[in-house]
């Protein structure tokens, strides 16, 4: 009896160990965001660490694990967490291995970057002036080291190579501070105004370039004032519209008539929220007394482009009959001219199956038909 009370006991402390181990270690990788979007100019998408892929946009927080893609003319600007700044340069693949800060309640400083492809230039921020050891930046043949400094670093993979008319391989330049180039054969120290190279033929050690390739050859304090004074942001206004599907009624709206319209007001370029209820079609519910069913939640991101706008849809579907019950997640772009209303029935969101439609709370009208329209309230 004794020997299973001393066993028993042991296996509670045990238990305990490894649940307070657990939580620990839990509390430790709780995702934070390790940088924010600060400017984008263009298109880019992140490659998120939960497997997901979707269009970057200004102000997304970016997490370890994240990707950072640009298209072609494109750039992003992100602020680290250490107040370092990263410029993804055109047609650029830039990755958060790992960023974390003492002063955000991590136990250490740790920076680990990698540069798949393309070009990126920092301004580092505490952690690498700092603690510089605690930094690091990997390309797919080499890793650079900083000093607390500023520098461009590309990775030019063979199809960028023949682009530049350069050797493939790992290209640093420094403008502020000194870096570490360095590869499995050696490496080599930059300081302000030099530029490094690590070849991509096996054994072949990082050198000091005799001058600055062209390519590298750019104005870092126009690209960064350029950078960081966008356009301004135009003010929209999104509304949705469920009608009977009169041309002339959808047309006149009356600022009273709030229970078949939604209106959002929103940012270009910046997420806003819509809330819509789902449930049987208004006239079903006016006979039968039927309810809506399900809450959408829309996140809205709309830019304009001429005289059309688009209008990207992120909708979360829950079943209101069940606490935290999520039905669907559904993503939908829609292109419509601006100041128009324009038919959208089935194409967005709320497009439902049956005899469900995604509508406002609306009890008086046929809600079947959805129309869209965005405002330029900056004009």
């Amino acid at each position: 009896m004794a020997n299973r009370l001393h066993w028993g006991a042991a296996l509670r402390m045990f238990f305990r160990a490894l649940l307070a181990a657990t939580v620990a270690s839990g509390v430790a990788s709780v995702w934070a965001a390790a940088g924010k979007i600060q400017v984008l100019i263009g298109t880019a998408r992140i490659s998120q660490h939960t497997g997901q892929e979707r269009p970057a946009q200004r102000g997304d927080d970016l997490y370890e694990g994240d990707t950072v893609s640009t298209s072609a003319n494109s750039n992003v600007q992100i602020r680290m967490l250490d107040d370092a700044t990263i410029w993804v340069r055109p047609g650029s693949q830039f990755k958060i291995e790992r960023y974390r800060s003492d002063k955000h309640g991590a136990p250490k400083n740790e920076a680990a970057l990698s540069l798949l492809s393309g070009t990126m230039r920092q301004i580092t921020g505490s952690i690498g002036k700092n603690a510089p050891a605690d930094y690091r930046l990997s390309t797919p043949n080499a890793t650079i080291g900083i000093r607390g400094t500023e520098f461009d670093a590309t990775f030019a993979t063979a199809q960028i190579a023949a682009q530049l008319n350069t050797p493939p391989g790992t290209y640093n330049r420094v403008y502020v501070g000194s870096t570490v180039l360095e590869g499995p054969s050696g490496r080599v120290s930059l300081n302000k105004d030099e530029a490094g190279f690590m070849g991509m033929s096996p054994g072949e050690k990082p050198q000091v370039l005799p001058r600055i390739p062209a390519f590298m050859n750019s104005n870092p304090a126009a690209a960064e004032r350029t950078e960081a004074a966008p356009s301004k942001p135009r003010s929209l206004q999104i509304s949705v519209r469920f009608g009977d599907g009169d041309a002339e009624d959808v047309s006149s709206i009356s600022s009273r008539d709030t229970n078949t319209e939604q209106r959002l007001r929103a940012m270009e370029g910046e997420r806003a929220t819509l809330t819509l209820a789902q449930g049987p079609t208004s006239r079903q519910g006016a006979n039968t007394g039927a309810k809506p069913t399900t809450k959408t939640v829309l996140d809205v991101v709309a830019k304009v482009n001429g005289n059309s706008a688009l209008v990207q849809f992120s909708a979360q579907s829950q079943s209101l009959a069940s606490a935290g019950g999520q039905a669907s997640q559904v993503a939908t772009s829609l292109s419509v001219p601006l100041g128009v209303w324009t038919e959208v029935s089935g194409r967005g969101p709320w497009s439902g199956s049956g005899n469900s439609t995604v509508s406002s709370s609306s009890a008086r009208s046929d809600n079947s038909r959805v129309f869209l329209k965005v405002d330029d309230l900056s004009r």
